[in-house]
């Protein structure tokens, strides 16, 4: 498994390709804070298709990494947006076959979100 760390100046870019490439993909979605031994973890979801991901640069909480999942339908009830207030980096998580495993994003405070794509 490889990783590989975008900067801040690129992450409008890099987002939304890496949305295009891997739309509709099924994920599994969790946020994780505190030390290695004392770690909570909080799973989000499981299944649910990626629709996209943004970035807002702007704002008090900039930048902001909104992070969509559903079947793409606005009339459908069954959809998820997670929001990564205060990103500091992001990272892609490459397969040995340099396919997209996932994403991890993480917030000044420490806390990192993970979006895996389920096979």
């Amino acid at each position: 498994m490889m990783n590989a760390v975008t900067k801040q100046h690129n992450w409008s870019t890099f987002l939304k390709l890496f949305s295009e490439q891997n739309r509709m993909r099924p994920t599994r979605m969790g946020v994780f804070e505190g030390d290695p031994g004392a770690m909570t973890e909080y799973w989000i979801e499981d299944g649910m298709p990626l629709v996209g991901i943004d970035v807002e640069v702007r704002g008090e909480d900039a930048p902001t990494i909104e992070i969509m999942l559903g079947n793409g339908e606005k009339t459908d009830s069954s959809h998820l947006t997670h929001n990564v207030a205060g990103a500091r980096f992001t990272k892609i998580i490459l397969s040995a076959d340099g396919e997209a495993d996932g994403l991890e994003i993480e917030d000044f405070e420490g806390k990192t979100t993970i979006l895996r794509f389920e096979n």
